[in-house]
């Protein structure tokens, strides 16, 4: 809201010195376009809507990322408590190496190629359970890897899909002809064209840059800190912590 306030300021200024120092006092009343500002908020209110549908479901992923990932440490761990037989640390360090690659790769220091050849090497885990002898819970390990690469596959699809391309250039169309309008309309004083400019304006450069950041839910910092609009990771990295202390 903050950093959109700037660009609300420089279209009210445009509006004042076109009509103090210009002497533009403007071409047509504001009520006559109302009608294209509905329909530019009916549009943001349908971007709103789609967007927002990945957005509920991308806070789910990192949970259903963690509790995968923690199934398959549970299957090792019954493996070798029953059957002993392989090294369970090696095993257990591979899977924490899987849990880092993909948190590395929410904060971009990992690539997906990476993610995935780890991903691919829990398989070696699921041979170690089959070696000794624990069938179904090799087979747990298996399809757990499978629900992993789905889930990861689906976060990285909504991380590199944008929300109808053609329907952000609509409402940016429409948001700059909508601004062009109050430039050119006539208000019935001074305070009514100062809110009315602010106002609108305000509403629509900060509803569209909110849309693109909810668009984009999977935006880190390097440290992992989420934005205004990013689903957090926490259950990746407090899975992580509890990993770590087991190994």
């Amino acid at each position: 809201m903050i950093t959109t306030l700037p660009v609300t300021l420089l279209i009210l200024v445009v509006k004042l010195v076109l009509v103090h120092i210009v002497g533009f006092d403007g071409l047509i009343k504001f009520s006559d376009i109302g009608l294209v500002i509905t329909g530019g908020l009916f549009l943001i209110g349908f971007m709103v809507a789609g967007t927002m549908s990945d957005y509920k479901e991308s806070e789910k992923l990192p949970s259903e990322l963690s509790s995968i990932l923690e199934s398959i440490e549970d299957s090792m761990t019954l493996s070798y408590r029953f059957k002993g037989g392989f090294d369970f640390a090696a095993q257990k360090k591979q899977l924490f190496e899987v849990t880092s690659s993909i948190i590395n790769w929410f904060t971009k220091s990992c690539s997906t190629e990476e993610v995935f050849h780890k991903i691919n090497g829990i398989t070696d885990i699921a041979l170690a359970l089959e070696t000794v002898g624990t069938g179904p819970a090799a087979s747990k390990v298996l399809s757990e890897q499978n629900n992993l690469r789905k889930t990861f596959s689906r976060v990285n699809v909504i991380r590199k899909t944008n929300f109808l391309s053609t329907g952000y250039a609509l409402l940016e169309v429409l948001a700059l002809v909508i601004i062009c309008l109050l430039m050119i309309g006539k208000f019935e004083s001074e305070l009514v064209r100062i809110i009315i400019v602010c106002f609108i304006t305000q509403i629509f450069v900060y509803m569209l840059r909110l849309i693109k950041d909810i668009d984009e839910p999977f935006e880190y910092s390097p440290d992992g800190v989420p934005g205004a609009a990013d689903v957090d990771l926490f259950p990746l990295f407090e899975y992580k912590a509890r990993a770590k202390e087991r190994l």
